[in-house]
């Protein structure tokens, strides 16, 4: 009797982190789920990021599935509130851990995992990931890596009943080597994932100013009236504004001091960028994507 009465109480703390998913309606037939422009902590297991889904007569296609498989679970068990409908699809915009850990709960269901080719390089089914490191283990248990069934080498279209999507690489580098945008032409809805971010400053970890600035201008390129970014709880197209303005003086803070011979010891000190300080995360991430860039920078010639 003990041993059950342990074993109910085993399975009960497994399940006990609690997200409170609450889908909020972006553009008709698209809901998502907004995380807080935050860091990845215990308190908030991993829930820093958005996932959204879309609704079509045939099911429901994710794009992303958030940090662990109780994350999707519970968004799951939200979506069905919305319609009673299964998960064909699950699209990953990019390879950083708290976008894709919910896609076992998915494959379980299954649906078809899709995904770019940075995905397939660099996510191995049996390696520790951030999430894990961070997060408790009763929030992370039963997360699981799984292959991809599809690899996205630069676009494709999907077609699920009656919604048409197109999916992209935009540029060869700009939040990482294998960002996807996936866009919703009959709604003129664009998901972005994390080349746009919004509440929060942006980070370039794994990726390159100069792309990040040609793919804004891509993005912009699309006419969407509906840009869902990988952070941030603002949908329409003023995300775009605040995250060029800080690009933008981001380079130039680092070309003017390379100009003026800063070594890379210095230049975190030279270009703090300080009206973007009230900015969520600038303390977190400013001096980092001032060092990459001017690893960059220092041997970029700007095209004709």
């Amino acid at each position: 009797m003990k041993s059950m009465i342990a074993l109910c109480l085993t399975i009960v703390s497994l399940e006990a982190f609690e997200y409170n998913l609450v889908p909020k309606e972006v553009a008709k037939g698209v809901h998502c789920f907004f995380g807080s422009p935050e860091e990845i902590t215990k308190e908030n297991g991993g829930n820093m990021v958005n996932t959204c889904f879309v609704t079509t007569k045939e099911g429901f296609i994710v794009i992303d599935s958030g940090p662990t498989y109780s994350y999707a679970k519970q968004a799951y068990s939200a979506m069905k509130n919305i319609a009673n409908l299964p998960v064909k699809y699950v699209i990953d915009t990019h390879d950083h851990d708290d976008h894709w850990l919910g896609n076992g709960f998915y494959k379980e269901q299954g649906a078809l995992l899709i995904g770019s080719r940075t995905y397939e390089q660099n996510v191995q089914v049996d390696m520790p990931t951030r999430m894990e490191k961070i997060v408790t283990k009763e929030t992370f248990a039963k997360t699981k890596i799984f292959k991809l069934d599809t690899v996205i080498a630069s676009e494709n279209n999907l077609t699920l009943g009656d919604t048409q999507l197109q999916i992209q690489q935009l540029v060869d580098q700009a939040h990482t080597k294998g960002d996807l945008v996936v866009y919703l032409p009959q709604r003129k809805v664009l998901f972005v994932g994390d080349l746009v971010f919004n509440d929060r400053i942006t980070s370039l970890r794994d990726g390159s100013v100069i792309g990040s600035l040609k793919a804004m201008e891509m993005i912009e390129a699309f006419g969407a009236d509906t840009i869902i970014t990988g952070h941030g709880y603002a949908t329409d197209k003023s995300v775009l504004k605040l995250q060029k303005e800080y690009l933008l003086a981001l380079k130039e803070g680092v070309q003017d001091a390379l100009d003026n011979d800063i070594s890379i010891n210095e230049v975190t000190k030279r270009v703090t960028l300080e009206q973007f300080k009230d900015m969520n995360l600038y303390k977190e991430l400013n001096s980092r994507n001032v060092f990459e860039a001017y690893r960059e920078l220092e041997f970029y010639e700007e095209e004709e």
